[in-house]
């Protein structure tokens, strides 16, 4: 025996499907905000990293107690 939906039980799971799409969207643009934010993070780090690599290379250089840095 089958059972047809009715135009409102069709109404209803259309709403719902509606509501988990929306929710799905909402949680990915979250998860791609956090996501650029650690990206940022990231790259101001590495950034960070070169530049005191950068001096220490330059310190080595220009003392002469260069191997005890």
């Amino acid at each position: 025996m089958t059972t047809e939906l009715t135009k409102a039980a069709w109404r209803r799971r259309a709403l719902r499907a509606e509501h988990e799409l929306e929710t799905l969207r909402r949680i990915r643009s979250f998860e791609h905000k956090q996501e650029l934010q650690m990206v940022r993070v990231d790259a101001a780090q590495a950034t960070a990293l070169r530049e005191i690599q950068n001096i220490l290379n330059d310190l080595r250089g220009d003392e002469p107690t260069a191997g005890l840095i």
